[in-house]
């Protein structure tokens, strides 16, 4: 999700460039970010990689597949906020360059869509895990490659047809990319009804459901043993509801303040002011190297 002032004169708030030290310290900031992001998940790639047949299952082939994306995002998150504005040089007759540089450019198309992307490929990750959990036989005998397949489409489908909005949040006006113009009414159905339902509440709710289920059944299997299964359940039960806590926290703490945020925006103009946009942004971008170290570690 952009975060931005949808007035209608207002565009991307000012990130610093005016202020050269505020400036010189957010993009510090932001390089070590996107470093974490794209070496610890290419660290976990070439891992994988390297050990095809120890980490061949359903599970760990998601989890590549989230380093990838989580990679990737990295390199448009530095290409977005650290890489010096580019020169749009936005004329006055609003021609194809133009509205390309504006909508897909100026707005982070890209960015933005690797962001749900992997925010739904955890949502499968979850899905995944509470059926091997909760219906085993059933997960051993339908979870198969092509379903595999499918799971990926789904995630990148998802994430770029949420993206698919950004192209029509800015437009050249009076050569410069500005917020386009809509009402209240069209704000509140396509910001919060669309935007924040995609990319917070839904996955929020179906991260909730699956791990409390896993939990409840992994809680069942442990309180009537059978044979000598009772510390190896135990263990398993630890490890999930570590897991749980972690991912469910860190979903929360980066996604959470964005959210409140760009509702402020909305509706208020942005009381917070530029300052914590800038913060917010770098707190959201922190789930792309804390995801790989939850889910491979625990």
């Amino acid at each position: 999700m952009a975060l931005f002032n949808a007035s209608e004169t207002t565009s991307v708030p000012n990130l610093g460039g005016d202020n050269f030290p505020s400036r010189l310290i957010q993009d510090v900031i932001n390089t070590i970010i996107a470093c974490l992001a794209v070496l610890g998940n290419a660290m976990v790639i070439t891992v994988m990689l390297l050990r095809r047949r120890a980490f061949s299952s359903f599970t760990n082939r998601l989890l590549l597949h989230q380093s990838v994306i989580d990679a990737l995002n990295g390199l448009m998150f530095f290409l977005f906020t650290v890489v010096p504005e580019f020169p749009f040089m936005v004329s006055l007759e609003g021609n194809a360059y133009d509205q390309l540089a504006c909508r897909v450019v100026y707005s982070g198309v890209l960015h933005w869509s690797l962001n749900v992307t992997s925010t739904y490929n955890l949502v499968i990750i979850s899905l995944e895990r509470f059926m091997a959990t909760c219906y085993p036989v059933k997960h051993r005998n339908t979870w198969s490659k092509s379903k595999l397949k499918l799971a990926l489409a789904t995630s990148w489908a998802v994430g770029f047809l949420y993206g698919s909005h950004m192209l029509f949040v800015f437009e050249p006006r009076q050569g410069e990319c500005q917020a386009i113009r809509m009402g209240l009414g069209l704000r509140v159905l396509l910001w919060v009804v669309v935007v924040v339902g995609t990319e917070y509440l839904v996955p929020l709710a179906i991260l909730i459901y699956t791990y409390t289920r896993i939990l409840i059944a992994l809680t069942r299997k442990v309180g009537n043993p059978a044979g000598g299964q009772l510390n190896s359940l135990s263990k398993a039960k630890k490890n999930v509801l570590v897991t749980v806590l972690l991912a469910g926290i860190m979903f929360v703490v980066c996604w959470t303040p964005a959210e409140i945020y760009y509702i402020d925006v909305l509706f208020f103009d942005d009381s917070f002011g530029d300052g914590v946009y800038v913060a917010l942004t770098g707190v959201l971008a922190c789930n792309m190297f804390i995801n790989p170290i939850i889910y491979c570690f625990k």
